[in-house]
């Protein structure tokens, strides 16, 4: 499960890096979690930190932040010939945020293959293959920004370089991309400034074409590229005059570059939001190329704005051609979808339900709130994120919620009303719930009151009940996936893990859940029954009754060593039948948890 820090004394020469890289001045060092750790770096005698200890330093850090932090890393270490392999980094970040961090591994794996190919002598460079070995899910995305066929070395006549610690085979089968689940692992957030890196290829020394400069299209093979710029054609505008109207059919989108433009809606009464304002190197107009429906906003040239624009005819006979230039739209919604208040979706129709606003965005899925515009009902919209609708696990688990919770009936489990595609992604029409969640409560509040404690947990111990002996296994029960009303009403949500019993035994043994709430086994990766939701239910009652975390370690390793530890709280200050119930749920042995849900249940109605 975790990754090895390797002796690095057999990594190339620090000087072949350091002609080609300039790290004090390289951008990535001036993203602020990255400059803040350059800046320890350079307080450190070896001019190095720990990285790990650093983001876990820093428990406010997104993934984004954590990420930047270790491409800084990579890059710091390797201009000094000391580079770490990628697993390192990798595990680090999937402990820390419950393995979704796909895209981020496919950015540090590509950093560190551009990072050692710099660092080589020709013909001593690292070979494509060999990356692909060591990392099969990211075959893809490695193809696409480093080969040219189905088996490439760096450079012709390369041998493969030998990393210290590496258990991986010599050689890979190269699977197709139709085939392969990470087939369209395209990462849009990376925005490391790759042509400072040198390689032998001509290719990368020739001029840049004008759309390869701008992000995503920087990220497509050159001769898709070119395809598109076939059809480009610039336009320019004067300050104040319209690129796109509110209302008119979308045609195509614009490419900025030069200029800045305003984007704006109208609303009631004739009044008008401003949304925001783009500039050079941006896209507008991108919805057009997903949709016939007309445009949702105005854009306005704010000063002189120099454009490139892509016909939406074009930009279809292409992806017709070149499905991946589809797949790296996709990856620009999952950028452009989601904001806070309103983003693209906003006042869209989408199956018949009108969008109202966002209600929140995870790794996984975008919540939207929703009108049903047949009966006036207000529902929940999970759409599948846009980073994730090529990954097969990822849609597996989405498609699991929808089959898992179509078939439940019960008053404190959310309800599904239906699903449909659209935007090329997914969607999910959930029981709108009105409230917050047990987590914000506490987070708020404190600790539950007894006489609201039991209340509550009478009601997802009924909920968990009713799965249970459906034989569906939640596997995530934790505060933040139990919503509250403001009446009481408490409805269990996020089926996404949830599995049959019986399929459970045939499962990959990735660990899948929150690392605080999983049971010992489940930690492990073994495999996990109902008894499993009830160690989850344990810690989220100790949360609730006591407003702390049971387990506040946040890496497998940390976590494990609680585990093998591990001491059940005696809590001689709680009412005993609640220290009793928490007991029980919290055996490391399964067979010890001995918990009857119906009794907790009537916990519901006695109070």
């Amino acid at each position: 499960m975790s990754a090895i820090f390797t002796d690095d004394s057999q990594l190339p020469d620090a000087d072949l890096v350091t002609r080609i890289v300039n790290c004090s001045d390289h951008p990535l060092l001036g993203r602020p979690a990255a400059a803040l750790f350059h800046q320890v770096c350079l307080a450190s005698p070896d001019g190095f930190a720990d990285a790990r200890r650093f983001t876990h330093a820093h428990p406010e850090f997104s993934l984004r932040d954590c990420v930047d932090v270790f491409l800084a890393d990579q890059l710091l270490r390797w201009s000094q010939g000391q580079g770490l392999r990628a697993e390192l980094y990798i595990d680090v970040l999937r402990s820390r945020f419950d393995g979704s961090c796909v895209c981020e591994s496919s950015e540090l794996v590509c950093h560190e293959f551009a990072l050692e190919l710099a660092a080589n002598r020709p013909n001593e460079a690292p070979v494509l293959d060999d990356y692909c070995a060591r990392f099969p899910e990211l075959i893809d995305p490695l193809r696409f920004r480093f080969g040219k066929s189905h088996s490439v070395a760096a450079s012709p006549g390369t041998t493969s370089v030998s990393l210290p610690g590496s258990d991986r085979p010599d050689s890979v089968t190269m699977l197709d991309p139709v085939d392969s689940a990470a087939s369209t692992r395209i990462d849009p957030d990376s925005s490391f400034d790759w042509s400072q890196l040198a390689t032998s290829s001509p290719e990368a020394s020739a001029p840049p074409s004008r759309l390869a400069t701008v992000r995503p299209f920087s990220q497509l093979p050159k001769k898709v590229v070119q395809a598109l710029e076939r059809h480009l054609t610039e336009q320019t505008f004067e300050a104040g005059q319209p690129l796109i109207r509110q209302g008119t059919p979308g045609d195509g989108l614009f490419v900025i570059e030069a200029g800045t433009v305003e984007i704006s809606l109208k609303v009631a009464q004739g009044q008008r939001q401003l949304l925001g304002t783009s500039t050079a190197g941006e896209i507008i107009g991108e919805m057009a190329l997903l949709t016939d429906e007309l445009r949702t906003a105005d854009v306005v040239a704010r000063d002189s704005v120099r454009t490139l624009f892509l016909p939406k005819r074009a930009f279809e006979k292409a992806v017709a051609q070149h499905p991946i230039v589809s797949r790296m739209l996709t990856l620009l919604l999952a950028d452009r979808l989601g904001q806070q208040g309103r983003d693209a979706l906003s006042g869209k129709v989408l199956a018949g339900y009108r969008i109202l606003k966002r209600l929140g965005k995870g790794g996984m899925a975008i919540v939207y709130q929703a009108e049903d515009l047949a009966s006036g009902q207000l529902v929940a919209l999970k759409m599948m994120s846009h980073r994730l609708v090529y990954d097969a696990r990822a849609l597996r688990l989405f498609e699991n919620e929808a089959r898992v919770i179509r078939a439940f009936d019960h008053p404190s489990i959310v309800r599904m009303l239906g699903r449909f595609e659209a935007f090329r992604s997914y969607f999910l029409v959930m029981e709108f719930c009105e409230g917050v969640s047990l987590e914000e409560i506490v987070r708020s509040v404190g600790p539950l009151p007894e006489s609201q404690f039991r209340r509550t947990l009478g009601q997802v111990a009924a909920a968990l009940e009713y799965a249970h002996s459906r034989q569906i296994v939640h596997p995530d029960i934790k505060p933040s996936n139990i919503m509250q009303s403001a009446s009481g009403v408490v409805k269990l949500m996020d089926f996404g893990l949830a599995n049959p019993v019986e399929d459970l035994a045939h499962e990959d043994r990735t660990i899948s859940g929150t690392l605080q709430y999983m049971a010992p086994e489940q930690l492990r990766g073994e495999v996990v029954d109902q008894r499993a939701d009830l160690f989850a239910l344990g810690c989220t009652a100790f949360r609730l009754l006591t407003g702390k975390s049971l387990i506040a370690a946040r890496t497998v390793a940390d976590v494990g060593q609680v585990h093998a530890d591990w001491q059940i709280p005696n809590l001689l200050d709680q009412p005993r039948d609640i220290a009793a119930f928490i007991r029980r749920c919290l055996q490391p042995d399964p067979a010890a948890r001995l918990v009857d849900l119906q009794e907790i249940a009537r916990w519901a109605d006695a109070s």
